[in-house]
């Protein structure tokens, strides 16, 4: 997660198979894009690896799911956001103050860390490929709630902001607790099923129509799937098709639809980060005088995944990958074209 790139390269959807050709680059894995200029259908340049019909982990994308599940439940006035987080799950964590609320968790001012302190270097050497080892081998959920335990015994709710995937998994497991089902179930029922995403969701098939693209590391290697106890935060898989329709659905009409208004409100500020900057329920939101871009990235220990809308112009991305390529410079250039 990082605030857009400044590029003064723009281009259009003219140029498009070049820059997408540009992007993926010498590498063998899979890559897809979507680009919706203002006016016009979406359009999909498909590159490398074969993908067809195939799904990409998004990563962090996950945590825009997330945050617009939470928009959802308060339009529905299921949930408060202001509720304390041990409220809803019934879990007396060690907080050393006050433990935070949930629109604390979506906007990544809990105090938590990313991830657990233990599998920190764990996770960077897959990342930079010095390792293929799942670094969440042998972490139960057992083990996790301890590491989460650990962690928000150190944590100070100070309002600063500090990106959080142990904070926004801590999150959708309020969200499920506070429905009484699952979290897969409950994102699927109340935000995924109404957008038609039938192909967004936590499955990692071996077989079948719903295989995920594995990923690869810098190297080219095969590294396995992101296995973790945060799902809300990472761990979702998706295609483009299903990403453009939680785009469209942005700037769609309200008309009284409890999801589209929930997807709306997960994308009005809910803190100030800098000037320029502020954050929704999770969706990161950049204003200057070109207009409103909303957008978010994600990486497993291979895969990339982003999104991104120009609010006003209606100008948008989607753009999935089977390893590490510079999606978000793509995108920026691509929604700062005049």
């Amino acid at each position: 997660m990082s605030p857009h790139p400044k590029s003064t390269r723009t281009f259009t959807t003219s140029t498009a198979d070049t820059e997408v050709t540009a992007l993926a680059g010498a590498s063998s894995a899979p890559l897809e894009v979507a680009l919706r200029a203002e006016g016009m259908p979406w359009q999909q340049y498909v590159r490398a690896g074969d993908s067809t019909g195939k799904g990409f982990e998004i990563g962090s994308v996950s945590k825009v799911l997330t945050g617009a599940l939470l928009g959802v439940l308060v339009e529905a006035g299921e949930v408060d956001p202001e509720t304390p987080v041990d409220h809803l799950t019934g879990q007396r964590l060690p907080w050393p103050g006050r433990p935070p609320t949930l629109v604390e968790l979506a906007t990544h001012r809990s105090g938590l860390p990313n991830t657990p302190a233990r599998l920190r270097w764990r996770e960077a050497a897959i990342a930079t490929g010095m390792s293929r080892k799942d670094p969440w081998r042998r972490t139960d959920a057992a083990a996790y709630q301890r590491h989460l335990a650990r962690a928000a015994s150190r944590a100070r709710t100070e309002g600063r902001f500090l990106y959080s995937s142990m904070g926004v998994g801590l999150l959708a497991d309020a969200l499920a607790a506070s429905t009484g089902h699952p979290f897969a179930e409950l994102i699927d029922q109340r935000l995924l099923r109404p957008l038609k995403m039938n192909r967004t969701n936590l499955d990692r098939p071996e077989l079948g129509q719903e295989v995920v693209v594995t990923p690869q590391n810098r190297r080219g290697e095969s590294v396995p799937y992101l296995r973790d106890h945060m799902p809300g935060a990472g761990m979702f898989a998706s295609t483009l098709d299903d990403l453009q329709l939680l785009l469209d659905a942005l700037r769609s009409p309200r008309d009284g639809d409890p999801v589209i208004s929930g997807l709306q409100r997960s994308i009005t500020p809910q803190h100030h980060i800098r000037e320029g900057l502020s954050i929704g329920y999770c969706w990161l939101i950049e204003e200057n005088e070109n207009g409103t871009i909303v957008h978010h990235n994600g990486g497993t220990w291979g895969s990339q995944a982003h999104v991104s809308l120009h609010v006003d112009r209606g100008r948008a991305v989607v753009a999935l990958s089977g390893t590490y390529r510079d999606l978000d410079g793509f995108a920026f250039r691509f929604l700062g074209a005049s």
